[in-house]
């Protein structure tokens, strides 16, 4: 990994981060360059992180859609929340 951007695993990622699936979840898309990765090492996987400060609203497209598009900042942060938790009884539950 020679990029020099931060990577954060999943539980340390700061308030104001999120991915661009859930910033477009809340209506919004990124207006600048990612700033750091979210990793998750046991499915080798990483995600790009926006700022959420550095954002506009999308424009409401017309037609029909399945992805909540009115998400808050809060419900998303209480998800991220609940994620971690059952992130952390998997991997308990699973030791390396």
């Amino acid at each position: 990994m020679s990029d020099s951007l931060k990577h954060y695993l999943p539980e340390e990622v700061p308030d104001h981060l999120f991915t661009q699936s859930r910033l477009s979840r809340m209506g919004l898309a990124p207006t600048a360059e990612h700033v750091a990765y979210v990793i998750y090492p046991e499915q080798r996987q990483q995600f790009k992180l926006f700022d959420i400060s550095a954002t506009r609203k999308r424009k409401q497209q017309k037609g029909f859609s399945l992805v909540q598009k009115d998400a808050t900042v809060e419900q998303i942060l209480a998800e991220r929340k609940r994620e971690l938790e059952v992130r952390k009884i998997q991997l308990e539950g699973n030791p390396k």
